[in-house]
């Protein structure tokens, strides 16, 4: 198992935002009721109007990437989300990634106030799908805007308001819900799992970023909403305060949000009887089997294939990879290592050869052979040679070449088998020829996303080389 999944083979996960603008994502067909956040002021608590005053509308117009032809950007478009006030003293606004990122210009408005203000974005973290934004102009801030606060995880079966911006209208909108369990969960297609909260409030497009409430009486907040589950009625998704708590941290000492802690292998349950013989585990003990381990990472100094992960941080993992979260609630155990920041360490308990053995390592970032996320581990890049177009292989470059989701079924199978492999060196990609132009030089050929290793008879390991190789033909 790989930072979460139960098998190397990649999950084609039917998890999708609630996209701001709608694009690209299904209208949801939520039943949940709708009410008005707007009341008449002798029947309407005070406290409650000031905690929604600060639930604000983000008006952006984006320009993304395009990896399937990376000398150009796509159309620039427009979208709209929700964000809310986390800090007035340092003017700080809390959205979604998603819903800010690529952009070229970002505007907030008030409820009730007609004025757009220019915004700017502080930190992006794509990974955790968090943003902190400021409006910069002194009049935004002269009216009394209330700090919404946060709470830790709820409990089962509490209550959850969800307010945004949702399609259908442009007042600020409430829906009502309750949290239906604590999962670990995607926060972007293809990336690592995080805690995450379920709730069956509707969450529909443009209200991404807006503010799940725990108590609109005391202005508290369970979460940021970020996603509906694709072909189910009222399952979304919020992201709760221990993800928020990492990214404002990371803000705070780096300035940045640095990404998430990798655990440097991949594992397997141990629920099999003979399996657990084989490997000398005791009938009282329980734990993962580690079948892969990053070469890059410091866990390959540490850890051996076949060792079982009986502890982790002093927790115990179970045999299907889980560790307790509270009472009766189990989550996967990454969801330990995804709490830590980069450079901490982490302390294992592992049984080899029937030998229990104490290790620790430090913990960093898994550089993966095919990047995941535009702006984190990739941007596009090019090559092109005699009409013939390189490019290095990566999800964004998958997703915009096949359209969406269906480069898992249409992608080349010799290409879909590198998506789960680890690098064997720094600067490690997979280098693939894309596209033809047509060229009287390229007359006949019809290659299309194959992987290119040799260059007269030298392996190639990033596109880099592959430029300075043919430069260097004479």
């Amino acid at each position: 198992m790989d930072e979460g999944e139960n098998s190397p083979t990649v999950e084609a996960r039917s998890v999708k935002r609630a996209r701001p603008d709608g694009t690209d994502a299904p209208h949801a067909n939520g039943s949940s009721h709708r009410v008005e956040a707007t009341m008449p002021a002798s029947k309407q608590p005070a406290v409650p109007t000031k905690a929604l005053r600060s639930v604000l509308k983000v008006f952006v117009v984006k320009t993304d990437p395009n990896y399937a032809q990376p000398w150009q950007m796509r159309p620039q478009r427009s979208s709209s989300g929700s964000a809310f006030i986390v800090d007035t003293k340092r003017r700080h606004i809390m959205t979604n990634a998603h819903v800010v990122s690529n952009e070229t210009t970002v505007h907030v408005r008030r409820p009730g106030n007609p004025k757009k203000w220019r915004a700017k974005v502080l930190c992006e973290g794509k990974i955790a799908d968090l943003a902190l934004v400021t409006v910069e102009d002194d009049q935004f801030w002269t009216d009394e805007l209330l700090d919404l606060q946060f709470v830790d995880v709820p409990e089962l079966q509490d209550s959850i308001l969800v307010a945004g911006y949702p399609l259908g209208g442009d007042s600020l909108s409430i829906t009502k819900g309750i949290v239906s369990r604590v999962v670990m969960t995607r926060y972007a297609h293809a990336s690592k799992k995080l805690l995450g909260i379920q709730i069956d409030a509707a969450i529909n497009p443009g209200n991404s970023g807006g503010p799940a409430f725990a108590d609109l009486q005391q202005a508290k907040v369970a979460g940021v909403a970020f996603s509906k589950l694709a072909n189910a009625d009222n399952v979304g998704y919020i992201i709760p305060y221990q993800i928020i708590k990492h990214f404002l941290q990371e803000y705070e000492l780096h300035g940045i949000f640095r990404g998430c802690c990798s655990v440097g292998f991949r594992w397997q349950d141990m629920e099999n009887t003979h399996l657990r013989e084989h490997l000398q585990v005791a009938a009282q003990q329980s734990g993962s089997l580690i079948y892969r381990i990053d070469p890059l990472a410091p866990a390959h100094e540490v850890l051996k294939e076949n060792d079982v992960v009986m502890q982790i941080d002093g927790v115990p993992i179970a045999d299907d990879g889980t560790v307790e979260f509270r009472n009766e609630e189990r989550v996967e155990f990454s969801h330990i290592v995804r709490a830590k920041h980069i450079g901490e360490s982490l302390v294992v308990k592992v049984l080899r050869d029937g030998a229990l053995l104490a290790l620790e390592y430090q913990l960093k970032q898994r550089r993966p052979l095919v990047p995941i996320l535009h702006g984190v581990d990739c941007v596009p890049s090019y090559f092109i040679v005699g009409g013939l177009v390189f490019v290095p292989l990566s999800i964004p470059f998958l997703e915009h070449a096949y359209g969406g989701l269906n480069w898992r079924k249409l992608a080349p199978v010799p290409i879909l088998a590198l998506v789960t492999e680890y690098c064997e060196l720094p600067d490690e990609q997979v280098v693939v020829l894309f596209q033809i132009l047509a060229a009287e030089i390229n007359f006949g050929y019809k290659f299309q996303t194959v992987k290119c290793e040799l260059f007269n008879g030298r392996e190639l390991h990033n596109l880099k080389q592959l430029a300075e190789a043919v430069d260097a033909c004479t």
